[in-house]
């Protein structure tokens, strides 16, 4: 969430479309609602971002003046609290190895900063205007509701599963609704977060301290340019 203050009038509507539009084509910070008040000269904002310094970044940018970025855990709804809402919070600092394009899919192939390999399948003209190419540095994105968790257990035979990418890694923190859980895992990668319903995390049993491999696939993977 960022908040904004203004010298009143200073903005037009016209002024703000156009700013909710830039917030919309960003390849890093994304925004999805926002309130205004420009009789008063006042702006709450509610982003995507991966920190708050790329919130600062977007704001210089885009010429908002801005007055302090917090992060948000929660969230209310007529009466009800929840864990807030997340667009895209895994978002994985990697460098390409390999290109591979048919001329409509390009499948590149990364190298995180833990040294695990992930591969992500993006569009051909995507690959040329982001410069995707052998040795550039990227961010790997994917949603929370994306990732799903196999529990590690030494005792059973290891599954064999289909997903290209997999990460291993512990839970640290897990925040619990009725309709919604979201796990914090600290991987040699960097964070990552998990979101699924109640069922699914009672089912594998998962809690605090559990050693996880996070699972998703190719398809799930968008890429930026870091």
């Amino acid at each position: 969430m960022s908040i904004h203050t203004l010298t009143p009038g200073a903005f037009t509507p016209e002024r703000i479309e156009q700013i909710a539009r830039l917030g919309q084509q960003d390849p890093v910070v994304r925004g999805y609602r926002s309130f205004h008040s420009l009789q008063e000269g006042r702006i709450v904002w509610l982003l995507d971002a991966p920190s708050k310094d790329a919130v600062v970044s977007w704001c210089r940018k885009v010429g908002l003046p801005l007055d302090g970025v917090t992060e948000l855990e929660l969230e209310g709804h007529v009466g009800v609290i929840r864990p807030a809402r997340m667009g895209i919070p895994n978002q994985l600092q990697a460098t390409v190895e390999h290109v591979q394009s048919d001329g409509v899919v390009g499948l590149a192939t990364l190298r995180l900063l833990s040294g695990d390999t992930l591969c992500a399948l993006i569009d051909s003209d995507e690959c040329e205007s982001l410069g995707i190419v052998p040795g550039a540095e990227v961010l790997a994105l994917c949603k929370a509701t994306s990732i799903s968790l196999a529990r590690d257990n030494e005792e059973e035979t290891p599954m064999k599963l289909s997903f290209p990418n997999q990460i291993r890694g512990k839970v640290v923190n897990m925040i619990t609704s009725s309709t919604l859980v979201i796990i914090y895992i600290d991987t040699p990668a960097g964070q990552v977060v998990s979101a699924m319903i109640p069922s699914a995390a009672e089912q594998i049993e998962l809690k605090v301290g559990d050693e996880v491999t996070a699972l998703f696939k190719a398809l799930d993977v968008s890429l930026a340019k870091s």
